[in-house]
């Protein structure tokens, strides 16, 4: 019985090390690739999400994600209305983004979106529009 123990103990003390060293599991003291409330693309890309763009006004007339809305900062009762219209027509996932991970704006929007819609998926995409143009 004990030898079947430390048989087990070994295979899994094996596996363990295999799993963080070929780097199939992440490592207990690294950083997290996502934080708390973000999506990746390759994520949000296959599910029907409402897209939401708070870059500017001139940035979002270069080039959003397809039928994403504009988030106008100058009126967000009014832009939190079309969200919430868009949202109550069909209730799916909501990713917001901005410029770049530097960004903090996807993130204060999400947030707002999450005390207005409590019901809704609400999450900021992983690295904004400059993710997308990879």
């Amino acid at each position: 019985m004990f030898r079947e123990f430390l048989i087990i103990a070994l295979l899994t003390a094996l596996g363990a090390a295999y799993s963080l060293v070929s780097g199939l599991a992440p490592l207990p003291w690294a950083e997290p690739e996502l934080e708390a409330g973000e999506i990746r693309l390759i994520d949000a890309r296959v599910l029907d999400v409402i897209w939401v763009d708070a870059r500017s006004e001139s940035e979002f007339a270069d080039g959003h994600a397809p039928d994403a809305l504009f988030y106008d900062q100058a009126d967000p009762a009014g832009s939190m209305a079309d969200i919430l219209e868009q949202w109550l027509q069909e209730p799916r996932l909501i990713v917001v983004y901005c410029t770049d991970e530097g960004c903090g704006t996807s993130k204060k929007i999400a947030e707002e979106l999450r005390v207005n819609l409590p019901d809704a998926e609400i999450y900021s995409l992983k690295g904004g529009w400059s993710a997308w143009l990879e």
